[in-house]
C-alpha cells in the first residue's frame, strides 16, 4: 500500500512540473524581431561638366647648361708637369669672356719662344747671304768669261809663235792649262748659279718650319694663362696656388648662365601630346616658383634618346624670365601647360581612387568608372584639380568626391545636405 501511495505522489509531482512548464511557455512575453538596416555613408558629389580645358602637368627637373666647359691644363712640348702660380677667381664668381682665370708657370715656355725666334733670325740671315752670293756669282761670271777670253787669246798667240818656233813648249802648255782652269771655274760658277734656286727653297722651307715652331711656342706661352671661353659663372675650382698639374688635369669648370636650361622628364602618357605640339611648331609654356618668385619657361625640344629605365622622355625648357634666380644643378618643380583637350572634366583629387578609377552616384549606390587622366588644372584660388575623360561619364552625372576608405561597387551612400 505504501508503495502505491509513493508512486502516485511521484506521478502527481511530475504532472505539476509539466503543467507549470507548459503554462510558463505559453505566458512568456513575445519580443519583436530586430530589423538590421544597411548603413548609408554620407558623401559629397559634383555634377560632371565635360568641356575644353588646358591641362597642366607637374614636372620635376634640374638646371643645366649646354655651354658648360671644364678647363684643363694644356699640353707642353718641354715639360710634363707645371705649377699653378696664380688663381684669380673663386667658385661662384661671374666672369667675362677672355678674362684670365689661372696662370701657370711659364719660364720654360718663354725660353723656348726665344730659341725659336733666334732660329728665325738665323735662317733669315742665311737667306740674305745666299742672295748676296747669287748676285756675286752673276757678277763674277761676267769677269770669269772675260778672263777666259783673255787666256784663250794668249793661248792662240803662243800657238802661232810655237809654229814659228819662237815660243817654248812649256809656255804653250802653261797657257793651255790656264784656259782649262778658267773654263773649270766658269763651270763651277754656273753650277752655283743653277743651285741658287734649290738652296733658296731649302732655306725658305726651314724658315717656314721655324716660323711654325715659333708660333707654336707663342701658343704654348699663351696657354699658360687659362682664360674664360665665354662669359659665365665659375662652377668649380679644382686647384690651388702651388699645385703641380699634368697635361690634361682639370683646373676649373665654368658655365654660361645666360644659356641655362631645365631638363625635366615628361611622363609617357603625355609624350604623344607634347610631340604633336612640337611637330606643328607650337612652343608649350611652363611656370615655376623659386624663392616665391615666378619663373617663365618654354619647352624648346625633347631629348634625342629615351633611357631604358625611365618612364618618359626628357624635355628641355628655355628660361624666359628669372634665369638669375637659378644655379647649375639646382632641382626644381614646374608646371607645363598642355594644349586644350576636348570633353574633359575637372574633379578634386579626392574623387580619384588609385590612378584611374572614380565613382558616380546612381540610385543611392556607388558605381565605379574607369577614367583616363588628362592632366591637372590650377584654379584661380591656387588649388589644383585633376582633369579626366571617360565615355561612361556624361554631362550631369553625379561624381562622388568624398574619399571613402571602404569604397566599393554598390556601396550604399547618401548625399550630404551641405
Amino acid at each position: 500500500m505504501k508503495i502505491v501511495i509513493r508512486l502516485l505522489l511521484s506521478l502527481f509531482i511530475l504532472a505539476i512540473g509539466i503543467f507549470g512548464f507548459v503554462y510558463m511557455k505559453k505566458t512568456k512575453p513575445q519580443n519583436e524581431p530586430i530589423q538590421i538596416e544597411e548603413q548609408a555613408w554620407t558623401v559629397k558629389v559634383v555634377s560632371a561638366l565635360p568641356t575644353a580645358l588646358s591641362p597642366t602637368i607637374t614636372l620635376y627637373g634640374r638646371v643645366e647648361s649646354p655651354r658648360s666647359a671644364t678647363l684643363r691644363s694644356p699640353t707642353f712640348s718641354l715639360n710634363v708637369n707645371t705649377e699653378v702660380t696664380n688663381l684669380l677667381v673663386l667658385e661662384g664668381e661671374k666672369v667675362k669672356k677672355g678674362k684670365v682665370l689661372i696662370r701657370l708657370e711659364n719660364r720654360d715656355s718663354r725660353l723656348n719662344l726665344k730659341q725659336r725666334e733666334a732660329d728665325i733670325t738665323d735662317i733669315k740671315a742665311q737667306i740674305k747671304i745666299e742672295k748676296q752670293r747669287y748676285a756675286n756669282n752673276i757678277t763674277a761670271l761676267e769677269h770669269e768669261n772675260a778672263l777666259l777670253a783673255l787666256t784663250q787669246k794668249t793661248l792662240g798667240r803662243l800657238r802661232k809663235l810655237k809654229r814659228q818656233r819662237v815660243s817654248s813648249q812649256s809656255s804653250f802648255e802653261e797657257a793651255q792649262q790656264a784656259v782649262e782652269r778658267q773654263m773649270l771655274a766658269i763651270t763651277q760658277r754656273h753650277l752655283e748659279i743653277a743651285n741658287h734656286q734649290h738652296i733658296k727653297q731649302q732655306l725658305d722651307a726651314k724658315l717656314t718650319r721655324a716660323v711654325a715652331q715659333r708660333d707654336l711656342a707663342r701658343l704654348e706661352l699663351a696657354r699658360t694663362q687659362i682664360t674664360a671661353p665665354f662669359s659665365g659663372v665659375i662652377a668649380d675650382v679644382f686647384v690651388a696656388v702651388g699645385d703641380r698639374v699634368r697635361s690634361g688635369d682639370a683646373l676649373l669648370s665654368v658655365y654660361d648662365n645666360t644659356a641655362l636650361e631645365i631638363r625635366a622628364q615628361i611622363p609617357g602618357r603625355y609624350q604623344g601630346t607634347v610631340l604633336d605640339a612640337l611637330g606643328i611648331g607650337r612652343k608649350l609654356q611652363a611656370q615655376a616658383l623659386v624663392n616665391n618668385k615666378p619663373i617663365s619657361l618654354r619647352l624648346e625640344r625633347v631629348s634625342g634618346k629615351i633611357n631604358p629605365d625611365s618612364g618618359g622622355i626628357d624635355g628641355l625648357f628655355s628660361l624666359r624670365k628669372g634665369a638669375n634666380l637659378l644655379r647649375l644643378g639646382q632641382f626644381m618643380s614646374l608646371s607645363l601647360d598642355l594644349p586644350k583637350q576636348a570633353s574633359v572634366i575637372a574633379l578634386p583629387y579626392e574623387a580619384v581612387y588609385g590612378t584611374n578609377r572614380i565613382y558616380k552616384y546612381v540610385d543611392e549606390r556607388m558605381k565605379g568608372i574607369t577614367i583616363v587622366r588628362v592632366g591637372e588644372q590650377l584654379t584661380e584660388t591656387g588649388h589644383s584639380k585633376i582633369l579626366v575623360r571617360s565615355p561612361a561619364l556624361q554631362e550631369g552625372d553625379q561624381v562622388i568626391i568624398t574619399q571613402l576608405p571602404n569604397a566599393m561597387e554598390g556601396l550604399k551612400v547618401q548625399v550630404s545636405e551641405l
